[in-house]
């Protein structure tokens, strides 16, 4: 899963890695120079762009820290039925680990933003043309943090934990989502702060008027 490469000539499609990486500051700079040489309209439209490309990523941010918080609940109820002998206890515990797997799923579903969803691996990338040429743009990557196999892999107790091998198996599981969604909010998290600092590059050299974004930050109703 890749995250973000800015300001970029569109290229083919690039290969999955599970460490993404940024463009180079050199590419990002001379973007810039070149943004800063175009009519007034021009610049308005790409700040408009890049605005919305960051408020797109603030609203997966903001999912991807949901399903972090969601992932704690998980492990929390996972640790209880491993301590708890009653079947029918755990059997409690194993339904409402299912609907917090369905929660997660929705959160991720309900992440969109602009037509683009970072999170549910549908497509790993959403081309922002920033001039009306196509000449510059940004490419956002997604992550995949559904809870099926090709995301996080959480599978739902189909013993309804009666098995300490079942509950041991989903505290492996859980561990290594929480890693997952950990890394991808930490990469979420740079590239918006890439986003954020261009932004600010262009309201000081062009005012507030040149980053206005054309869709308000906001999970998708």
């Amino acid at each position: 899963m890749g995250l973000m490469n800015i300001f970029v000539r569109t290229r083919g499609k690039p290969t999955e890695a599970s460490v993404p990486t940024l463009s180079s500051q050199e590419a990002v700079t001379r973007a810039m120079r070149n943004m800063a040489k175009g009519a007034p309209v021009a610049i308005a439209k790409a700040g408009a762009e890049i605005a919305t490309a960051l408020n797109t990523m603030e609203t997966a941010i903001l999912a991807v820290d949901a399903v972090c918080d969601q992932l704690i609940e998980a492990e929390l109820l996972a640790d209880t039925a491993r301590d708890t002998q009653s079947d029918g206890r755990r059997a409690l515990i194993a339904n409402r680990y299912i609907s917090l797997l369905d929660k997660i799923s929705e959160t991720v579903a309900r992440s969109s933003h602009n037509g683009m969803n970072l999170l549910d691996g549908i497509q790993t990338t959403y081309e922002i043309k920033l001039d009306a040429e196509g000449r510059a743009s940004i490419i956002l990557h997604g992550a995949n943090l559904t809870v099926d196999a090709g995301g996080l892999g959480l599978t739902r107790p189909s013993e309804s934990f009666a098995s300490l091998v079942e509950i041991e198996r989903t505290i492996a599981e859980i561990d290594a989502a929480r890693r997952t969604t950990s890394r991808v909010a930490d990469l979420f998290a740079d590239s918006a702060a890439v986003l954020a600092e261009r932004l600010s590059r262009l309201d000081q050299d062009f005012g507030p008027e040149a980053t206005l974004a054309s869709q308000p930050s906001g999970a998708a109703q």
